[in-house]
């Protein structure tokens, strides 16, 4: 293309005869002129000269509107044809330029660019982003390809390949790195056989080759995410990726990164592969930048040893007036946070908080509310002797009534006080009858008015305003209590005896490590470590006791030139970001990552960052999350990508531990919160029965040497069944749901077939037996799931849990179920059983009912509720004729049995009817109150009574039948 004529542009023969003339395009030094007929020209602006900004279509003919230096310039009346030769000679013009010669060699190094860094390994999000904006860049120059036949083959590949890539999407990205790791997978098929001692997945090899800036490996329980994490670090130096020294594996046990490093030394062979724990690595960080081992405070590796220090600073801190007050006020009136039983719907909900808070006095009474707390503690700090529940000292028990025991007695001056439970309306809380609770009210006033005993009265709704304790005061005054204050020493002392100090330390000592964790900066203020920037009452208390310990503690540290584990990695962190530090990894692999904290975190992502090619490689599984005590942070793994930046998430989803029946109650059961990542595990072992047994039987009492009989006979279940050898773990939420020592010895002589072993679920993590006998599963404060309650302030300075009830207990019993590989047996009392069971027999898991007899009122548990609480289950009162709730002595519901074969009775509609389907004994319930209708004899003959009549009683209900017939 040596020469290149001007153009002429003729309009068609029909619009010529309307006036339209012939135009010439002139190639000047100056650039395209063009020439109108009778001479006059204008200079052609050539920016954008494209067929799309200057080319129109008219009914008949084509339009070329081309812009100029005195406007734009029509040619009207135009043939298809003429337009496109113009555009073809437009194009012949624009590569006969001599800047264009200079703009193909711009795209070609474009395009070798773009050509290198699509052959760089996978495509990770941020290099495909560098690839896009260079590609779309340069496309915007030349808007289109050129035709075929002005530049050689390989120079209109370079336009092709800027062009293709300029316009892909998601789906063509995805498309390029499926291709990529296919290519890979076939490639080191060989070293994905042999790396480790059976062939890796499919899911494990796509874990091994995908390499996205972040990639996070959801790894179901038993889908071997070892293996994935040995095989990636393998793979990436067999492939020529990295060099050994460059990848860093952080595991957060020693023993988990020991046997890490082993087996990427048997397996890989490669050595210089690092395989580290965090707070090694914090160390080996500090120790570079500063020349010389950091020394490691005794109090950061021993428990035992930082309380006993925590107890010496108490105890010196108690010495100072202030912080003595604090501690008593503290004590006294917030311990427990605030909590309103107008709140609760169901009286059973309340007191599962009861059992779960265990709600106890200075003097170690356990109450049934904080108001009642409250009167108690400020009658001990006045010196008030008392005495809580006491029997009134007149009697006033009936064949159907107990004894009445007043709130409080005091014995030095014979006088009661009763706490009232209303509000200033006289509302009662919604789970108690307002009319039964006034009638109570109006009996025991006039019990006292009857035998003339002094009762002074305060009310729920003084405690709720504030002025319960100033009231209390005033009343009791006026009544002539006298007043024997306890100086603060009298009651440190007092409290010491009950061992209400002691217990102190083990907390102070937890705040300590929490409030520490949570400082990056010394200086902080409390309201950026906190959930919320908020403290209630309870907490400020708390924490004005714990900040003066931390000080202590930090001065100690200083003291003696020591670091503790959260010193270590705040300043890792540090030294890597002020840029002392030069990481050398671009791979870094993380293990067990649900279980992450934010620290720890912060010192992944500040290493990530400090490299610019660096990419994360996190394993774990957001089902297994059950640290968060410790301060692991489930949101790192569910919110991964919002976290850490653009993300790959490759999912193991076949295990190879547990069968497909335990494997469906497991996974079902803890994707009831759907807070949880959704995955669907398949299982290499496939059986056609439950393998979940659930064995439903009172529990017994055991002895030092012997369990109750359930577990033994559990224990004589698999051994019925099992191999010889076969290994069995005894799982507990809670160290004492164990059997001890010299009954593990007495299992072990019983069941010589058997391998039997015990821990807790937490220490259970990570190992698996054949079978797994899951013991402790009972409601209550150290039951399965446990709801003991964590101090305010110590879960204001843990990460957020998500609202899901018991979310993070139910990931817990996940884990249980999961370590078995052949069955799991689940044992329970139905009538105190734990809330998970009954989720499981109320959802219809396929559980195995009938390995075992199972008694009608354990069978039938649901059927018995206790009509009252609503929570409790009605059980058999041991020496009695009738059955009791089990959430006594909260609740101190009866109801008699069958009169007939004394089982337990359901209440249908308005009948109590036998649970035995073989007896056909019915009796009526009262419309009116509820209780047992009776036949009584009176002058007109027979007639059913209500239980509850009580003469002319307040409290008396009278309603009477004279016929009731029963239908089913």
């Amino acid at each position: 293309m040596n020469t290149l004529k001007n153009k002429s542009i003729t309009p068609h023969w029909m619009m010529c005869l309307l006036g339209a003339r012939k135009a010439t395009i002139l190639i000047s030094s100056d650039g395209l002129i063009l020439e109108r007929a009778g001479g006059k020209r204008f200079a052609v602006c050539t920016e954008n000269l494209t067929r799309e900004d200057v080319l129109h279509q008219g009914r008949l003919f084509f339009e070329l509107v081309l812009p100029t230096d005195r406007g734009e310039e029509r040619l009207k009346g135009l043939r298809k044809a003429e337009v496109e030769e113009f555009f073809d000679w437009l194009e012949d013009y624009w590569y006969w330029l001599e800047e264009s010669q200079k703009f193909v060699s711009e795209v070609r190094r474009c395009a070798a660019e773009i050509d290198r860094l699509l052959d760089t390994g996978y495509l990770r999000s941020s290099r495909w982003l560098k690839i896009k904006a260079m590609a779309r860049e340069m496309l915007d120059q030349f808007r289109m390809v050129p035709a075929v036949g002005y530049l050689d083959r390989n120079r209109h590949a370079d336009f092709t390949l800027v062009q293709e890539v300029a316009h892909w999407g998601g789906q063509e990205v995805e498309d390029f790195r499926a291709q990529y790791v296919s290519r890979l997978k076939e490639s080191f098929s060989t070293f994905f056989d042999g790396v480790e001692s059976n062939p890796l997945s499919e899911s494990q090899r796509d874990a091994c080759v995908i390499d996205e800036d972040n990639n996070l490996v959801l790894a179901g329980a038993g889908t071997g995410k070892t293996s994935a994490m040995v095989g990636r670090a393998g793979f990436l130096v067999e492939s020529g990726q990295a060099q050994p020294d460059e990848i860093l594996m952080l595991a957060f046990a020693n023993k988990a990164a020991r046997e890490m490093q082993e087996r990427l030394d048997e397996r890989v062979g490669k050595k210089g592969v690092v395989a580290s724990t965090f707070h090694k690595l914090g160390k080996d960080i500090i120790a570079w930048v500063e020349k010389a081992q950091p020394s490691i405070s005794p109090l950061a590796t021993d428990g035992a040893l930082l309380e006993k220090h925590v107890d010496e600073w108490f105890e010196a801190l108690l010495e100072i007036p202030s912080y003595r007050q604090w501690v008593l006020e503290y004590l006294g009136y917030y311990r427990y946070q605030e909590v309103n039983p107008f709140d609760f719907k169901t009286q059973g909900e309340y007191f599962e908080y009861i059992f779960a808070n265990e709600i106890r006095t200075l003097k170690g009474e356990m109450v049934k509310g904080l108001g009642e707390c409250w009167i108690a503690n400020h009658l001990f700090m006045l010196g008030v002797a008392y005495e809580y529940e006491a029997d009134y000292e007149h009697e006033t028990r009936g064949q159907d009534y107990r004894q009445y025991q007043p709130d409080f007695y005091f014995p030095d001056c014979g006088i009661y006080l009763e706490h009232w439970g209303i509000d200033r309306d006289g509302n009662t809380a919604p789970f108690v009858e307002k009319k039964k609770y006034h009638a109570g009210m109006a009996w025991k006033r006039r019990t006292h008015e009857k035998y003339g005993t002094r009762l002074i009265e305060t009310f729920h709704y003084e405690y709720s305003e504030g002025c319960l304790l100033t009231g209390l005061y005033e009343k009791l005054t006026e009544a002539g209590v006298q007043f024997n204050p306890r100086s603060p020493d009298e009651m440190l002392d007092t409290l010491r005896g009950f061992g209400e100090i002691r217990d102190l330390t083990p907390l102070l000592a937890d705040l300590l490590r929490r409030y520490k964790s949570h400082l990056p900066r010394p200086d902080q203020p409390w309201k950026e470590i906190v959930q919320g920037g908020y403290l209630s009452l309870v907490q400020q208390q708390a924490l004005k006791i714990v900040v003066p310990i931390y000080e202590k503690y930090e001065a100690f540290l200083k003291e003696n030139r020591h670091i503790d584990f959260d010193d270590m990695i705040g300043r890792a962190i540090a030294y890597v970001q002020c840029g002392r530090f030069v990481s050398p990894w671009r791979y870094i692999l993380v293990d067990e990552f649900q279980d992450i904290s934010e620290p720890r975190a912060r010192l992944v992502k500040t290493l990530r960052e400090s490299v610019d090619v660096c990419s994360l490689f996190c394993v774990g599984d957001d089902w297994q999350a059950i640290y968060r005590f410790t301060g692991s942070d489930i949101r790192f793994t569910t919110d991964f990508e919002e976290r850490f930046g653009a993300t790959k998430i490759t999912v193991l989803d076949k295990t190879f531990r547990f069968n497909n029946s335990i494997c469906d109650v497991a996974s079902l059961f803890v994707t009831e919160n759907p807070a949880q990542v959704k995955k669907s595990l398949t299982t290499h072992a496939m059986v056609n029965h439950s393998a979940v047994s659930l064995l439903r039987e009172k529990k017994g009492r055991g002895s030092e040497v012997d369990l109750d009989d359930r577990l033994n006979r559990v224990l004589a279940h698999v051994a019925a069944r099992a191999e010889e050898g076969s290994s069995v773990y005894l799982l507990g939420r809670f160290r004492f749901n164990l059997p001890n020592d010299t009954q593990m010895m007495m299992l072990r002589k019983r069941f010589p077939t058997l391998s039997i072993a015990c821990n807790t679920v937490h220490g259970a993590k990570g190992l698996e037996a054949d079978y797994v006998v899951v013991l402790g599963l009972e409601r209550g404060q150290y039951g399965f799931p446990s709801q003991k309650t964590s101090h305010s302030l110590l879960e204001a300075l843990l990460p957020a849990l998500d609202p899901f009830p018991y979310s993070e207990e139910r990931r817990l019993f996940y884990v249980a179920l999961t370590r078995a590989k052949q069955r799991v047996y689940l044992i329970g009392d139905m009538a105190n059983a734990s809330e998970f069971l009954v989720e499981l027999l109320k959802n219809k898991y396929p559980l195995a009912l009938d390995d075992f007899e199972t008694s009608l009122e354990q069978a039938s548990f649901e059927r018995i509720r206790c009509v009252k609480c609503k929570t409790g289950t009605l059980v058999a009162v041991e020496g009695k004729s009738f059955y009791g709730c089990s959430n006594y002595p909260l609740c101190n519901h009866t109801e008699s049995g069958c009169q007939a074969c004394g089982n337990p009775m359901q209440r249908v509609g308005r009948f109590k009817i036998c649970l035995d389907a073989d007896c056909d004994s019915w009796l009526p319930v009262c419309p009116k109150c509820g209780a047992d209708m009776v036949q009584r004899k009176g002058r007109y003959g027979a007639f059913w009574g209500c239980r509850n009549f009580r003469g002319d009683d307040d409290i008396s209900c009278r309603h009477t039948e004279n016929n009731i017939s029963f239908s089913s």
